[in-house]
């Protein structure tokens, strides 16, 4: 995956309140909807691991690219369920950048983390 400059990981945390059959119908329907969109923006090696009411996300793109990665972002924050938290950490594969993005209510907003060798002591 060298060829790949980005590695974004993700994390969705499920509403507790949610029975066991709501949660296997949300993830889902979040998965198929999130795959979809993902591989349309480019996304490749697209990766879901649910665990007890959580769903890990792994995926890659070409480039380290801010406007794809607001492009992303906007396209799945309406996939989100309502009462769910969801994460995307975004982090170029020389370690210059990282993004992260938290994704609640229906909106999204981001944290740039510049973790380039000059900003370590």
């Amino acid at each position: 995956m060298a060829k790949f400059d980005c590695e974004v990981l993700g994390y969705v945390e499920y509403n507790p309140e949610l029975s066991y059959a709501e949660l296997i119908e949300c993830e889902d329907e979040l998965k198929e909807k999130l795959a979809e969109t993902l591989d349309a923006y480019g996304a490749d090696h697209i990766d879901f691991f649910g665990l007890d009411d959580g769903l890990r996300i792994q995926f890659v793109l070409s480039d380290y690219d801010e406007g794809l990665l607001h492009t992303i972002c906007d396209a799945v924050v309406p996939f989100f369920p309502i009462q769910t938290i969801a994460r995307f950490y975004a982090i170029q594969k020389n370690l210059e950048m990282s993004h992260l993005y938290q994704f609640a209510n229906g909106t999204w907003k981001e944290s740039g983390i510049d973790i380039s060798s000059g900003t370590c002591a």
